[in-house]
């Protein structure tokens, strides 16, 4: 069964916690795929050549059972964007540090980065997950471009039998890849991502 985004999370949501602006020139959302139930805006990145971007689906699932996906870093390849190896590297109560190699096309190299993953439940009932990239945390992979620059988030609301998810996340990829190229596939990564993760967590669910 098809299912349809919550447009009131979104919009409350996006008031409290997203990088919303005032304006609506070059830093207003707009929305770049609508596929699946999941529906991914980008937008100019002051500073930048390459775009934010911002998922947003309903999953059928818990918080809690997102949650146990995402903090199982060693599986992202199985469910993840354009993800070729993936590695949990440290943990500490609601913090981990997971390694992750992002699959880019020819001629360029893959990009990989350390995340510093944070979880901390909002006064709202809201469920965040921080996303912060840390170059230089683990030496260089060779024949693997390091990201400049990482950072995003996820959101989780749980309504009953299903969960409302928005991904905001921006990175700076790095070794002189041109930000039309990159900004023409942004969507993909993100939508990909939750359709992999409503997928996975599908296949928990089956006996």
């Amino acid at each position: 069964m098809k299912m349809e985004v919550n447009w009131n999370l979104v919009l409350l949501l996006g008031a409290s916690f997203l990088m919303t602006h005032k304006s609506a020139g070059q830093n207003a959302w707009e929305i770049d795929k609508k596929e699946s139930g999941i529906v991914v805006y980008t937008k100019a990145k002051k500073g930048s050549v390459f775009k934010a971007f911002k998922a947003v689906t309903s999953l059928k699932a818990s918080a809690d059972e997102i949650m146990e996906v995402l903090k199982n870093a060693d599986d992202y390849a199985r469910w993840y964007g354009y993800t070729k190896t993936s590695k949990l590297l440290r943990h500490e109560k609601d913090i981990q540090y997971n390694y992750v190699e992002t699959i880019f096309p020819w001629p360029y190299r893959n990009r990989d980065m350390v995340y510093k993953m944070s979880i901390k439940a909002l006064d709202s009932g809201v469920v965040k997950i921080s996303l912060n990239g840390l170059p230089d945390y683990i030496p260089a992979k060779k024949g693997v471009v390091r990201m400049k620059k990482a950072e995003g988030y996820i959101l989780l609301q749980s309504l009953g039998t299903h969960t409302d998810v928005i991904y905001v996340f921006h990175s700076e990829p790095g070794d002189n890849v041109p930000g039309w190229l990159a900004n023409n596939s942004i969507a993909e990564l993100p939508f990909k991502t939750l359709l992999g993760l409503k997928r996975v967590l599908k296949e928990n669910k089956i006996p």
